[in-house]
């Protein structure tokens, strides 16, 4: 079993808080509306299950291990993706520790491609050790299309393709929140040999080779509103406060007015670095927001 991610820092931690207070609503809004083919939450980067926070020097739970320690009653299905082989055999490792769980590990051959997946039953968990924006896309295309989906995507890099989001919009039912790897674009927009890196997370050549990171963001908003179905789309920006040339941007797009109204209180209130620091024991973290 390899080590958890390391590298984390109190981003991370944000993140998981906006992650976990938008389940809570999701769940309880959708449990009470949603009577048609279930709920299922998929995790397109579930990584090992934990990150270590080298500034606390400690390992917290990941998106995985929130979802289906918390959510486990109301969602009917867990699809988790990771294309590392190391960390996909942490993961369910550390779920199967964590929740006392049996997973059934093996091949899958298809025409296309050979991946392994990590089974359970009950709960109904698949980690699928493959690049997400294949067996994403492949879900949305054969899976049953009346389950209403909550779909993370939280990539390490810019390895999320547009086509891939384009593909669950498409699909509809779904609510996503989308971590945009804004220096990471930015640097790419800026050397000439990772353009294709750019193209594929933003769909096109539509975006400035030298522009703030606030374009670029605002660039990939509205690429996204123009799918009418889901404006607005919300953005929350996460800088390092340590270094403020590290940041990323939350997004987040879903047709239901009422779940929008509650991920834009999370985003902005002011309670959440609290919540935050309550967890993470981290004063720090308020700089966040």
């Amino acid at each position: 079993m390899s080590n958890h991610f390391s590298g984390g820092d109190l981003k991370t931690a944000a993140k998981l808080v906006i992650l976990e207070e938008y389940l809570d609503v999701y769940t309880t809004i959708l449990d009470s509306n949603w009577e048609w083919g279930g709920l299922w939450y998929v995790d397109t980067h579930s990584g090992t299950g934990k990150t270590h926070i080298d500034e606390k020097g400690i390992d917290i739970d990941g998106s995985a291990i929130r979802a289906i320690e918390d959510y486990q009653e109301s969602f009917d299905k867990f699809y988790l993706y990771e294309l590392d082989e190391d960390h996909f055999h942490t993961l369910h490792e550390t779920l199967a520790k964590r929740f006392d769980l049996t997973f059934d590990v093996g091949p899958v051959d298809t025409p296309d491609e050979d991946f392994l997946v990590a089974r359970c039953d009950d709960p109904y968990i698949r980690i699928m050790q493959m690049d997400s924006n294949e067996g994403v896309s492949f879900l949305a295309d054969h899976a049953n299309n009346r389950a209403h989906w909550f779909t993370f995507i939280d990539p390490k890099g810019l390895t999320a393709k547009r086509s891939t989001l384009d593909t669950l919009l498409d699909r509809g039912n779904v609510d996503i929140l989308l971590n945009y790897q804004t220096t990471g674009v930015m640097r790419s927009a800026a050397a000439e040999h990772a353009h294709g890196a750019v193209r594929r997370t933003m769909g096109d050549d539509d975006w400035p080779e030298a522009g703030s990171r606030e374009e670029y963001v605002q660039i990939y908003k509205e690429k996204l509103e123009e799918n009418k179905e889901i404006q607005p789309v919300l953005t929350k920006g996460l800088e390092s406060p340590d270094d403020k040339r590290c940041r990323f941007d939350l997004i987040f797009a879903c047709t239901n007015d009422g779940a929008r109204s509650a991920m834009e209180s999370i985003m902005d209130q002011d309670t959440l670095w609290e919540k935050a620091h309550d967890e993470f024991g981290q004063s720090g973290l308020g700089d966040f927001f």
